[in-house]
C-alpha cells in the first residue's frame, strides 16, 4: 500500500501539514502548480474557468481560463462573430456577437427599416419589407398604380390627392379648397351642405333645414311658403262653446280644422280662428309667419305677419273654404288690427247668444283696420262667419 508523503513543516515547535489542493482562506493556492491555467483546477485569484485539455477558443473556458463572452475578441460557443470593443449593432458584429441581418430587429447599413418578425411580405402599405426596406404607402409622393389613383406626398385633404391617395371629388368628405364651398359626404340636399358641394340657399331648388318650400308658386324669397286664409262659408251665433268641454275659441278652432279638412286645404299645418277672449288672442297663439296669406284663390292678403296686423290688408278676406263669399258679411274677431283682444266683450267667453250681450266683429269687404274691428259691436244672438288662418 502506497501512502502519498506530504511535507511536514515545524513552526515555533508545532507541526503543519500543507495541503496543496484545497485553497485557503483568501481562495489561493498554496502550491504553485495548482495556479497552472489548464490543469482542471481553478485558481479563483486568476482564473474564471479550467476545463483542463478541454479548454478552447471556441467553447465555455477559453486557453487563457476566462468564461467565453461576446466582446471578448474571441468568437466562441454560439457566437458568429466578436469584435471585442468593436462591436456594434450598426457596425459588422452586433452586440450579441451576431452577423448583422434583415430581420433582426436591427437597422444596419443598407437597410431602410427592420422591425423583426413584424417584416411582412405585403406589397403595399405601412410598414417594412423582407427585405427590410419601407413599403411603398400612400404619402410617400410616389404614385404606386394598382394601389393608388394620386400621391402628393402631403397631409393636406384640401388639394387635388387627399391623404387616402384618391383624386378630390365631391362627396368623399374632404372640401377641395378653391373648388367646393363643403364636402358633408352624403347626397343628401336637405342638409348643411347639398349633393353639388355647395351651401344650400333659398332658390336652389331644395328645401333645407330653416326652409319651407323653395321654388314653389306659393314659395316668397325667403324660402317661406304660403299660408291660406278665408271666412267660413257656414255660420254660428256667439255662443261657440255651447256644450262643448273647450272653451269658445277651441271650438271655433275646430270649425276652421274641419271647414279646411272638407274643402281639401289642410295639409299637416293646422287652422286657427282669429279670434280673441278674456285668455288669449292671436297675436299670442298663431304662428307669426314671414310668408304671405293668401286666399284659396290665390289672392294674397298680406305679405307676412307684420304686413297682416299693421293696420291694412292688401285684399279683404272674402272667400270661405269652399271659394265662393262668406256665410256672413261678418265674421266674429273681438281683435284689434295688430291681433290682441279688443275689447272685454266677447259673448262671455262665446258662450252667449243673448240679445243683450255684445261682442266685436270684422268686416269681410274691408281692406282698413275694420277687416278685423267692426266700428259698431254686434248682439251675440247674431250669425257671423269665422276667420280662419293656416298655421305651421
Amino acid at each position: 500500500m502506497n501512502i502519498q508523503q506530504y511535507p511536514i513543516v515545524f513552526v515555533g515547535g508545532l507541526i503543519l501539514a500543507c495541503a496543496p489542493d484545497i485553497p485557503n482562506y483568501e481562495g489561493y493556492f498554496d502550491n504553485l502548480a495548482e495556479e497552472r491555467c489548464g490543469n482542471g483546477v481553478i485558481d479563483f485569484h486568476s482564473e474564471e474557468c479550467d476545463e483542463g485539455d478541454d479548454n478552447d477558443s471556441r467553447g465555455f473556458c477559453s486557453p487563457t481560463c476566462k468564461k467565453a463572452r461576446c466582446g471578448d475578441g474571441v468568437i466562441q460557443l454560439n457566437e458568429e462573430c466578436d469584435l471585442g470593443d468593436e462591436n456594434s449593432d450598426d457596425g459588422n458584429c452586433t452586440r450579441l456577437c451576431y452577423l448583422p441581418q434583415c430581420g433582426d430587429g436591427i437597422v444596419q447599413p443598407g437597410e431602410g427599416c427592420d422591425l423583426g418578425e413584424d417584416n411582412t411580405d405585403l406589397p403595399y402599405g405601412s410598414g417594412c419589407s423582407n427585405d427590410c426596406q419601407p413599403l411603398p404607402t400612400c404619402g410617400d409622393g410616389t404614385l404606386d398604380a394598382d394601389y393608388e389613383e394620386c400621391d402628393d406626398g402631403n397631409e393636406s385633404d384640401q388639394d387635388v390627392c387627399t391623404t387616402e391617395c384618391k383624386h378630390a371629388v365631391c362627396g368623399d368628405g374632404y372640401v377641395h379648397a378653391g373648388h367646393e364651398a363643403c364636402d358633408d359626404g352624403n347626397a343628401d340636399d336637405s342638409d348643411t351642405c347639398t349633393s353639388m358641394c355647395e351651401l344650400p340657399a333659398c332658390g336652389d331648388g331644395v328645401v333645407q333645414t330653416g326652409e319651407e318650400c323653395d321654388g314653389e308658386d306659393n314659395c316668397n324669397e325667403l324660402c317661406i311658403r304660403d299660408r291660406i286664409v278665408f271666412a267660413t262659408s257656414n255660420t254660428h251665433h256667439g255662443n261657440l262653446k255651447s256644450a262643448s268641454t273647450l272653451s269658445g275659441v277651441g271650438v271655433a278652432d275646430s270649425i276652421c280644422r274641419s271647414r279646411a279638412i272638407a274643402a281639401g286645404l289642410k295639409g299637416e299645418a293646422d287652422f286657427l280662428a282669429w279670434l280673441s277672449d278674456s285668455e288669449t288672442s292671436p297675436a299670442q297663439r298663431f304662428f307669426h309667419s314671414q310668408g304671405r296669406y293668401v286666399l284659396p284663390d290665390g289672392t294674397v292678403v298680406a305679405e307676412s305677419w307684420e304686413d297682416l296686423t299693421d293696420g291694412t290688408l292688401q285684399n279683404p278676406i272674402n272667400l270661405s273654404e269652399e271659394g265662393g263669399p262668406p256665410g256672413e258679411a261678418f265674421a266674429w274677431s273681438n281683435t284689434a288690427p295688430d291681433g290682441t283682444p279688443a275689447t272685454e266683450e266677447t259673448c262671455a267667453d262665446w258662450s252667449e247668444n243673448s240679445d243683450d250681450v255684445y261682442s266685436r266683429v270684422g268686416n269681410t269687404t274691408e281692406t282698413n283696420g275694420e277687416w278685423t274691428l267692426h266700428e259698431l259691436p254686434i248682439w251675440c244672438a247674431a250669425l257671423a262667419s269665422i276667420y280662419c288662418f293656416e298655421q305651421e
